[in-house]
């Protein structure tokens, strides 16, 4: 029995794989930037609406540093402290300050809090009402003496000397 092809079923059977084949690269494009959309998106849920900022530290205008007295130098006393200071937001003074952590001495936390309760700061740069302010009293060696050095000029004179009697030398040495 002969058999007999239509010519409508040669060009569907035709057609079908390039149909799919269109369908497969038309998916290799689409399927990437899919992924790519979902990535984005998902990284962008997972952050949060409003970022959490830590308020920026207010400018001290006036800033007294402790005072270390020579005789705790002598005592050696040292410690390390934070003080906790209320500012006020409409003139930038310091309302008040007391020790967050002690220093371990009451003589350091004193000299501590006298200077820290003098502070002022900008009030312009004022976003927070208390601020925390590390301290260290650190028994350091009394400063040295400065070296005298010779000034500058007077160096380079002493250079150009030596130099002039080392060409003086050779000179007469060649001769």
């Amino acid at each position: 029995m002969a058999e007999l092809y239509s010519p409508a079923a040669v060009i569907h059977i035709m057609t079908g794989p390039l149909r799919v084949r269109r369908w497969l690269s038309s998916m290799c494009r689409v399927i990437p930037a899919l992924v790519i959309t979902l990535v984005c998106l998902s990284s962008l849920h997972a952050q949060s609406a409003s970022p959490v900022r830590r308020p920026l530290a207010p400018r001290a205008i006036y800033a007294p540093t402790p005072v270390y007295r020579a005789e705790w130098g002598k005592q050696a006393l040292t410690g390390k402290g934070v003080v906790l200071v209320n500012i006020d937001k409409q003139t930038g003074d310091v309302t008040g300050a007391r020790m967050l952590t002690t220093t371990g001495n009451q003589q350091l936390d004193g000299a501590a809090l006298q200077a820290y309760s003098q502070w002022r700061f900008d009030r312009t740069t004022v976003a927070v009402s208390q601020l925390k302010i590390p301290i260290e009293f650190a028994n350091r060696p009394p400063p040295q003496p400065a070296k005298r050095t010779l000034p500058q000029p007077v160096i380079l004179l002493i250079l150009l000397a030596v130099a002039g009697a080392a060409v003086g030398f050779l000179r007469k040495r060649n001769t």
